[in-house]
């Protein structure tokens, strides 16, 4: 039985090395760029600390702005191109 196929909610593997429910600390080291969901555009500015925790499909960012907590959820791939880009680094 294929359970990728079978289950869309399945786990999928990322560069970020974390496995479901694992969380890490990264830090921003050039300017994110991303939309969450359907909504506005956000921006994630550099040298802002990172939490991370790992979803089945999605990696589950939360960081302060200005004071105020913030989170998104970025999809695997997504995630993946900005660790390669070098854009965040996981610090664990």
């Amino acid at each position: 039985m294929n359970t990728t196929t079978d289950n869309p909610m399945a786990y999928v593997p990322g560069s970020d090395g974390l496995n479901l429910g694992d969380a890490a600390q990264a830090r921003v080291v050039s300017l994110l760029e991303f939309r969450a969901g359907d909504g506005p555009m956000i921006q994630i500015h550099p040298d802002y600390e990172l939490r991370l925790e790992r979803a089945p499909q999605s990696v589950v960012v939360s960081w302060k702005e200005d004071g105020q907590p913030m989170n998104a959820a970025i999809p695997v791939v997504e995630f993946n191109n900005f660790l390669d880009a070098g854009q965040i680094v996981i610090e664990r």
